[in-house]
């Protein structure tokens, strides 16, 4: 993973950097497409599960074009994703802002970096739906429930 400081921005290359790839968002991918809000956080490591405190949001927009853009309740993010197979989401290109976040904004990238498959070099969730859910597991029992 290289990693870059610009300013208050922090750019994470995951995978090949520079160029823009193409998505490759089929029939079966294209419902992940859309703003979605973080209801619950699971870290891998973690023995409980967060919840959005009264006022704090975290949510991310999936668009069709392979980017990504989204909030924690401090900082913007953004970057590029694509799809393995039928089942994993992969994000080929993260950035973020470096403000202090509060512990739910704190526990968003805590499970970024827990997605994180080193030997891999990128960042990947399993992915599945449930109800009107999306079900973002990664690491070891980490899971990220959003709705729309």
């Amino acid at each position: 993973m290289k990693r870059c400081l610009l300013g208050l921005v922090l750019c994470v290359c995951l995978g090949s950097c520079g160029a823009k790839e193409e998505s490759n968002i089929g029939d079966n991918n294209s419902a992940i497409l859309g703003t979605w809000k973080i209801t619950s956080i699971k870290v891998s490591s973690a023995s409980l599960t967060q919840r959005p405190p009264t006022g704090e949001a975290i949510s991310i927009s999936f668009l069709e074009d392979g980017a990504f853009n989204g909030s924690t309740p401090n900082n913007t993010f953004n970057g590029l994703y694509g799809f393995e197979g039928t089942n994993t989401l992969t994000i080929i290109e993260f950035g973020a802002t470096e403000a202090e976040d509060t512990t739910y904004g704190q526990a968003f990238f805590n499970a970024v970096e827990a997605a994180t498959v080193s030997e891999l070099e990128s960042t990947q969730f399993g992915y599945s739906f449930e109800s009107q859910d999306l079900i973002l597991v990664f690491g070891d029992s980490g899971e990220m429930v959003l709705e729309k």
